[in-house]
């Protein structure tokens, strides 16, 4: 791996972070540049496709996801990739969420240069808006971060309280955090030689040795396994069609969770089809069955449905959580399924782009014995 580091002035990440972007604009080794940057009301950091280096203002570190990067690639690359070379800056969880549409057809890679910034945790997009500290969320995070105290743990979504990977994988260049004096530089690091080839062009200046960084993502990896762990534990009730049910309680069938979800990716979802729609008679008599016939029809079974089609490729981000117009609490069910059954599969979505999704591959010894335990 190729080392670079780039300079903080008075504590000023995110203007060394754009610098760097800007640097490879004006060098024109990428045509465009996908970054989170705030909308015209000046409030939300959302992606925003850049050719011009003086619109650039990307906040990168912005504790906020309100929509999938992933997919956004998707609907940009699925038809034809980008004849030139387009910088695309993403979280971790988003990398690996790309990785699985590209496995999956739904995504092409070539001409990508993936940048990944190590993620120090997101806020729920309603909490980032309104957010009630003095000081702006990104500098509040920053500085929760360099001082090492807990202050913004209690704003993180769920997802990010657990995630298991706040470092990037597969990225081409990682922007770097952990490990670092953010206060006076940060780690640019090339992982691909497409990222090292760009970095050698640049003549950025040369990092120093930094044993930190490595054992600082060990030590954090660590930790957030235990809380994964123990959170797994903790949500282990929720089972039985019982307990579903009632978990369900409130979900309106809006489906807005599929429309935020990275994999979720089919042209007609089937639960958005007329296959659900039926003469009133055939309502009436299902009342009649019981007495009583709860509507809207069905959402436990779309739940569960669009579980089961994801969750080998579900890369925990929890965009499904934050769209739910009632705050269901969907990650405490999701985690818990999709650690169980990538773990069974023996598979880990977005790890390696050449792993493939278990459900295409055949493996004669695989499941010799079916049953329940």
């Amino acid at each position: 791996m190729t080392t670079h580091t780039l300079t903080v002035k008075e504590g000023h990440v995110n203007d060394a972070v754009n610098d760097f972007l800007k640097h490879l604009l004006t060098s024109k080794k990428v045509a465009a540049l996908l970054v989170p940057q705030a909308t015209p009301a000046k409030k939300t950091p959302f992606p925003v496709l850049i050719t011009d280096p003086k619109k650039l203002h990307a906040d990168v570190l912005a504790p906020v996801m309100p929509s999938s990067t992933a997919k956004i690639l998707s609907h940009m690359t699925k038809v034809q990739a980008p004849a030139k070379p387009i910088g695309v800056v993403m979280r971790s969880c988003q990398i690996k969420a790309l990785i699985e549409l590209a496995k999956l057809n739904q995504a092409r890679l070539d001409n990508l240069i993936i940048i990944g910034v190590d993620c120090l945790g997101t806020f729920p997009l309603i909490t980032y808006t309104g957010f009630p500290e003095k000081q702006a969320p990104t500098k509040f995070l920053l500085e929760a971060f360099t001082k090492k105290t807990a202050d913004a743990e209690k704003y993180l979504r769920t997802s990010c309280t657990v995630c298991l990977d706040p470092a990037p994988v597969n990225s081409d260049i990682t922007i770097g955090l952990f490990g670092m004096d953010v206060d006076k530089e940060l780690l640019v690091e090339a992982n691909t030689d497409v990222g090292k080839k760009l970095l050698e062009d640049l003549k950025l200046p040369a990092g120093h040795e930094n044993n930190h960084r490595e054992k600082a993502v060990k030590d954090l990896h660590e930790a957030q396994s235990k809380k994964h762990a123990a959170f797994i534990k903790e949500k282990a009730g929720i089972k039985g069609i019982d307990a579903l049910a009632a978990f369900f309680e409130t979900c309106v069938n809006c489906h807005n969770c599929r429309v935020a979800c990275p994999i979720c990716y089919c042209k007609e979802c089937l639960y958005d089809s007329a296959v659900f729609d039926q003469e009133a008679y055939k309502f009436v008599r299902k009342a009649e069955a019981k007495g009583l016939y709860k509507l809207p029809t069905d959402s436990v079974l779309f739940q569960l449905g669009r579980m089961n089609h994801m969750i080998l490729s579900c890369v925990q981000c929890g965009l499904c959580e934050q769209a739910c117009p009632n705050s269901i609490p969907l990650m405490d069910l999701f985690i818990k399924v999709a650690d169980q059954t990538q773990k069974t599969f023996e598979y880990h979505p977005g790890k390696t782009k050449d792993e493939k999704v278990p459900m295409v591959v055949y493996r004669e010894d695989e499941f010799t014995e079916v049953g329940e335990k």
